[in-house]
């Protein structure tokens, strides 16, 4: 029976000051040429759709007589899956990871090809740049297949180039996420590790890049390694004007101890967790936590955004100014500071819940739905017209809740509650939680958002909103109602039913694997 793994990463930034010539090289390269695949593998898709859609109409219009049967019958995805039985066996199955490597390989054996430089030049980009690439363009699609079908929210509109909404773009430099990943650092199997962290503590080294010096004390990798763990990929992603590595690894199982509840957390016993926008995270044990303040970066974001606006920049007669491109370098780095000081409250934040308390209960917010836009409101008197929807003054909220991350709170407390022994409970999100007096459980018909002190009519309790709304879901924690486990989904994909109860989430119920790609592929009718 094999060894039980579980995988763990450790997040790293590099030092961009001690980068060597030829390692910034090599690192634009490999994200040039993972962007360059991503590109072509995506173009090879869709020019297979469109083959395979331009059969099944030629098809569609030999049965039929006239056009809009044959538009009918397009339309029907029985009709279009007994068709592809008979269709050639190049039409039959997408292109996936595998057909497209050994495509690419072919490629690059061809003089006439885009990538021939890829078998004559001596790159130094290692083979997993391109299979990095090939395998985020398969999972995209996977994901784009798994969300259609039959869906409680309404149909999104398809976009300007002719494709549905959620199928890939393409990529294009200076907007999308430069990554890649390399794979196989130690031998599959083997206990002795060939890949180590090099002396001195804060310097990694890597297959094709060499030594790399990174910020963090390497303690905790060595660590793990020590105890067993095996390294396995090492991902690198471009944040601002910096780089960032993500080493997996492989733990054994008997390495990570099971999760054990303290007398701490026992003590504690549950709390209720209120999200918001003034306060961070509200506590039902009446304890208010902010998050990182946000006005200095506003205050200094808008005037490096205003001095950019001066300044000149990307022209079709000549390049950019020095100065505009300064402040842009300025802006990201500015941008990714923020990023970086926001998550580690977070952390900071989720984890402080999850070892105090032994069952955390926070609500199914539907994040989506509060910072949609308001609906346009016609203007009765002048058709074509539009009155005004408040859809500026909503904006300013809307960024607030994003830079919340209430989700990501959510996934944090999810994985850290089972870590840490605890237990989570997510609360219906159509509860009254906000409008419900904590008191004598009376609720109010309505309760505007500016109201940010509830006030009580029948037992004259007078406290925060936010505070209110966490003691009401600590009282749906310790008292849920009886369901069946079998007919309860998972909390990662709720569905919006007002009869679902709270139900307790622990180790056991985290998500394993991805996925699966569905059988066959069926190409859906342009819109």
């Amino acid at each position: 029976m094999a060894d039980m793994t579980c995988s763990r990463a450790v997040l790293l930034h590099l030092d961009a000051a001690a980068l060597t010539d030829r390692q910034q090289l090599l690192l634009e390269r490999s994200v040039g040429t993972s962007r360059a695949v991503y590109n072509w593998g995506l173009a090879t898709i869709n020019e297979w759709e469109a083959r395979q859609y331009a059969w099944l109409r030629e098809r569609a219009r030999a049965v039929t007589r006239t056009e809009d049967e044959a538009q009918t019958l397009l339309g029907d995805v029985d009709w279009r899956r007994g068709a592809l039985l008979q269709a050639p066996g190049d039409l039959r199955r997408r292109p996936n990871t595998a057909s497209l490597d050994r495509r690419f390989t072919e490629l690059t054996r061809d003089p006439n090809s885009r990538f021939h430089w890829w078998h004559v030049e001596n790159h130094g980009i290692p083979r997993h740049a391109m299979s990095t690439a090939l395998g985020n363009l398969d999972t995209a699609i996977v994901r784009y297949w798994n969300h259609v079908g039959p869906s409680t929210r309404p149909p999104r509109k398809p976009r300007k180039d002719g494709r549905p909404a959620g199928w890939p773009r393409f990529k294009k430099k200076g907007r999308s996420k430069d990554s890649f990943a390399i794979f196989n650092l130690s031998v599959t199997g083997r206990r002795t590790d060939p890949w180590k962290v090099i002396d001195k503590g804060h310097r990694i080294r890597v297959p094709n890049l060499g030594s790399l010096r990174v910020h963090e004390n390497t303690r905790r990798l060595r660590r793990w390694i020590q105890r067993g763990a095996i390294p396995k990929s090492a991902r690198f992603v471009r944040r601002g004007t910096g780089w960032t590595v993500s080493i997996t690894l492989d733990v054994p199982a008997e390495v990570i101890s099971a999760p054990v509840t303290t007398r701490r957390q026992r003590a504690a016993g549950a709390v209720g967790v209120d999200v918001g926008v003034h306060s961070l995270v509200a506590l039902s044990s009446d304890e208010l936590i902010a998050g990182y303040p946000s006005a200095a970066f506003w205050r200094r974001m808008r005037r490096l955004q205003r001095r950019a606006a001066r300044q000149r920049g990307p022209t079709h007669e000549q390049g950019p100014s020095a100065g505009w491109v300064e402040t842009t370098r300025r802006i990201a780095r500015l941008q990714r500071v923020d990023t970086v000081r926001r998550r580690g409250r977070l952390h900071e934040v989720t984890k402080r819940i999850a070892t105090r308390f032994v069952t955390v209960g926070i609500e199914d917010l539907e994040v989506a739905g509060m910072t949609a836009a308001p609906h346009p409101k016609p203007d009765p008197d002048h058709p074509g017209s539009f009155l005004p929807n408040g859809r500026r003054s909503k904006a300013g909220l809307n960024r607030s809740i994003r830079r919340a991350a209430f989700g990501e709170i959510r996934r944090q407390l999810l994985y850290k509650t089972s870590r840490y022994g605890a237990c989570l409970v997510i609360v219906d999100r159509f509860a009254p939680t906000s409008k419900t007096c904590s008191g004598c459980g009376a609720v109010k018909a309505t309760l505007r958002l500016s109201e940010r002190v509830y006030r009580c009519e029948q037992c004259g309790l007078v406290l925060d909103r936010d505070l209110n709304a966490a003691r009401n879901i600590c009282s749906l924690v310790l008292t849920p109602s009886p369901v069946d486990t079998a007919d309860v989904k998972r909390c990662d994909t709720p569905t919006p039913s007002r009869s679902r109860p709270a139900r307790c989430w622990g180790p056991a119920d985290l998500p394993k694997g991805r996925p699966q790609r569905p059988a066959m592929d069926l190409p859906s009718p342009p819109p």
